[in-house]
């Protein structure tokens, strides 16, 4: 892949990543540090359960190693019946247990209100008469994507949003455990630095393979969906006779392919829970093979193996939930991108240069009661200035087009309608131009489009395309 590709690609991926955090800590800041408390206390009371088991163990084992510590309480504490420090280990794992709990709780009523806000601020985007230039986001399908958006990215958006949000205290978590490593056995510790270079390579693949099946999905879903649903009709209206053909057509849908990327898609997190595994796995028999070599030489441990191993442990959790958060912003980068494209207004720069047609051309607006922004939308899309919707007396020939300027775009709703404005003023036409299924179909030939141009067909594939908008996050 091209360098410089690959860092626009970076320089992208930080720009949302670091709008998205903004956004939401400016927003829902007592929320968000709520949380943060909630799993600290967890992870803090988490961590005094299992080292209490840990070091209580050893007492019972060993009353003399909690002596050369030199802390009196902590021997008084194990001093206590079993069954009494015993109970208050449990109360604090069972704190922490409750704390994890609370902060989710917390945390997903949080995104629900981010959810509301952004829904609302892109609602107020959409209706800013002052202000379009979000259009050049939804250029080619504005209606169908601004339902998406605020249907489903939104939505998508919060999922992302509620992960990262937790990053904070594993990042944190992750730091302290990395230290403590360091001060038990810095050495040892080298030893596991080139598995963690190849944990590193091997997450970015997995970012990098999610974020592609992502993109994928959202190309393949109206297609694949759009042409299953025609079969799916003809054995609904007994059209056809099922048969092998019908087989083969499925086949031709893409759809095995489809639900494939599916699976790839939901299998990101767990190749991540896999990643850490076995990295986890490897770690410790490194540990150990070194261990036993220090052994051989009479410099053996085990209470620190046993503090090292947790320690790991714990930097492995971290480490895990960075990396699942990272994932899943990577999974559903494209759907947040164009939250941020909608609210961060592109510059004229971002604009994408369309072909521009002059003359008189009759454009079809296919998405119906999108008057209002089409002048706006034909604007930022082909650099016309010239427009007006068609009136039924230049649709029904009763007015001679000649009598318009040489340049001038007459836009119509309703694909029926639209041949037959066509048709009525073919020869004062110098172009035809519509949208369909994402892309600009154009005629200069005013003829063969008449012949081609089946208004049925037309709308029975531009309503499933967008009844089918949002099959690629299932």
């Amino acid at each position: 892949m091209n360098i410089s590709v690959i860092k626009q690609q970076g320089k992208n991926y930080f720009s949302v990543l670091r709008w998205l955090l903004s956004d939401y800590h400016r927003k829902e800041k007592a929320a968000f540090w709520l949380v943060q408390v909630l799993m600290a206390i967890s992870v803090g009371l988490g961590l005094i359960w299992l080292l209490g088991v840990i070091a209580g163990i050893n007492h019972l084992n060993d009353r003399s190693y909690l002596t050369s510590i030199n802390l009196n309480w902590l021997t008084y504490f194990f001093d206590l019946p079993v069954w009494q420090w015993m109970m208050m280990l449990s109360l604090s794992g069972m704190i922490s247990a409750a704390a994890m709990f609370a902060s989710f709780h917390a945390g997903v009523k949080s995104v629900i209100r981010y959810q509301i806000n952004l829904v609302n601020r892109l609602l107020d985007r959409i209706n800013d008469a002052e202000h379009s230039d979000w259009l050049t986001v939804v250029e080619d399908q504005p209606k169908e994507k601004v339902h998406r958006i605020i249907k489903l990215s939104v939505q998508l958006t919060g999922l992302v949003v509620r992960r990262l949000s937790r990053m904070l205290i594993p990042i944190v978590t992750f730091m302290v455990a990395f230290v403590a490593l360091i001060q038990l056995d810095a050495a040892l510790l080298s030893h596991l630095i080139p598995l963690a270079g190849l944990y590193i390579v091997a997450l970015y693949f997995i970012n990098r393979h999610a974020a592609r099946v992502q993109v994928s999905l959202a190309n393949m879903s109206v297609p694949t969906n759009r042409n299953l649903g025609v079969i799916i009709n003809d054995m609904l209206q007994r059209n056809r006779q099922y048969d092998q053909q019908i087989e083969q057509e499925v086949v031709a849908t893409d759809y095995p392919e489809f639900s494939l990327l599916r699976y790839k898609r939901r299998l990101a997190e767990v190749h991540v829970v896999w990643l850490n595994t076995l990295f986890l796995v490897l770690g410790t028999a490194i540990i150990f093979f070194s261990f036993d070599h220090y052994q051989n030489n009479g410099k053996i441990d085990w209470m620190q193996l046993i503090l090292f191993l947790v320690a790991l442990r714990y930097a492995g959790s971290g480490l895990q939930e960075i990396a699942a958060a990272t994932v899943s912003f990577s999974r559903f980068l494209p759907e947040t991108e164009l939250v941020y494209q909608m609210l961060k207004a592109p510059t004229d720069a971002q604009r994408s240069q369309s072909e521009k047609w002059t003359g008189r051309v009759m454009y079809l607006n296919t998405d119906a009661g999108m008057d209002a922004v089409i002048p706006v939308f034909l604007d930022l899309q082909f650099g016309v200035r010239n427009c007006e919707k068609l009136t039924d007396q230049v649709r029904n020939g009763d007015v001679d087009l000649s009598g318009y300027p040489d340049n001038i775009w007459l836009y119509s709703e309703g694909p029926a309608q639209f041949k037959q404005a066509v048709r009525n003023n073919r020869k004062a036409l110098d172009h035809v131009v519509y949208t369909h299924l994402g892309s600009h179909v154009h005629y200069d030939d005013i003829g063969l489009f008449l012949q081609e141009f089946l208004p049925a067909q037309f709308k029975q594939t531009n309503n499933q395309s967008q009844d089918d908008f949002d099959e690629s996050m299932i």
